[in-house]
């Protein structure tokens, strides 16, 4: 039977590199699957619509409108003067035609209208309205 050497016989060691490359892939495995929300600068509370529309996550024109008519176009706040030029710009540029409305519930009517009116002048194509969740089916909806 061999005999221990000192040395082997202290040396009771745990090799902790399988630990740690297994910490590192579940690391790794986490920031690839989490989804991120983006943040906007507008705090909107949706209306909730009961007819709706699915639409396609293709490359959007996100606009949103607070209640008290403020404008963010994606994730800038704008007025309603530079809001064509951005839209017509961003268009030609990610070559999408198709403009998702974020408005506040309480936003008044009139703002909604402006910033559907500018989109058309920019040649927007396409406008979609975003509403919230209704409880009961528990989606995100969009009605065209």
């Amino acid at each position: 039977m061999p005999r221990l050497q000192g040395n082997d016989a202290n040396n009771n060691d745990l090799n902790l590199t399988p630990l740690i490359d297994a910490v590192f892939l579940l690391l790794v495995f986490f920031m690839v699957t989490s989804v991120f929300v983006q943040a906007t600068q507008l705090k909107i509370e949706l209306p909730i619509a009961e007819n709706y529309d699915q639409i396609d996550q293709e490359k959007k024109l996100n606009l949103l409108i607070s209640s008290k008519g403020q404008l963010e176009f994606n994730s800038q706040i704008v007025s309603m003067g530079q809001l064509s030029a951005l839209i017509e710009a961003e268009r030609l540029r990610s070559g999408s035609g198709t403009l998702i409305v974020t408005a506040d519930a309480d936003t008044p009517h009139g703002f909604v209208l402006d910033a559907m009116e500018m989109a058309v002048m920019a040649g927007v194509s396409k406008i979609d309205l975003e509403t919230g969740e209704d409880k009961s089916i528990g989606e995100a909806k969009v009605k065209e």
